[in-house]
């Protein structure tokens, strides 16, 4: 099963306050009895509030910011994730451009706080009891190159059974 989540971002400059970012994901499953929820999305403007200058840091084992995906599947399966952890989102409308580096935490509970994580490219779990496997997701933002305007991208997260 393969994950992409479409990253739409918007960014604008307001006078006095620097660069605000919203961003939204939506999964889309391709292939096998896999199903992969989105329960919510990364609160960068949220971070960003919080945080002072260009890049904005998200930890999927502790901040609330993070993004949340829950995989539903056979109980006690072993299953294999893989995600590319790199992204250049390049601005619609004209120059300008964000990075992002993924971090991913994951638990076959939900607790946020006793995932673990997942730092191989490519990496070995298995669903819980009732077959369901929690996936956090933050990493860095880097806004150097932000101009005001729409961003588009996609997170890719691939989860198959072994």
């Amino acid at each position: 099963m393969l994950l992409a989540l479409p990253l739409i971002l918007e960014a604008q400059n307001q006078e006095g306050t620097g660069t605000s970012i919203s961003i939204s994901a939506s999964a889309t499953v391709i292939g096998g009895d896999i199903e992969l929820i989105t329960i919510s999305d990364m609160g960068v403007l949220d971070a960003s509030r919080l945080q002072e200058g260009m890049e904005v840091y998200i930890n999927p084992i502790f901040d609330a910011e993070a993004g949340i995906m829950r995989a539903s599947g056979t109980p006690n399966a072993e299953l294999r994730v893989s995600y590319l952890a790199d992204m250049e989102v390049t601005r619609r409308e004209g120059p300008g451009s964000l990075f992002f580096t993924y971090e991913v935490s994951g638990s076959p509970g939900d607790n946020q706080r006793e995932s673990e994580l997942l730092t191989e490219t490519e990496r070995e779990l298995r669903f819980n009891n009732e077959g369901v496997f929690y996936f956090w997701i933050g990493g860095r933002v880097d806004l150097s190159n932000a101009q005001p305007g729409n961003y588009d991208g996609e997170f890719t997260i691939e989860i198959e059974y072994m």
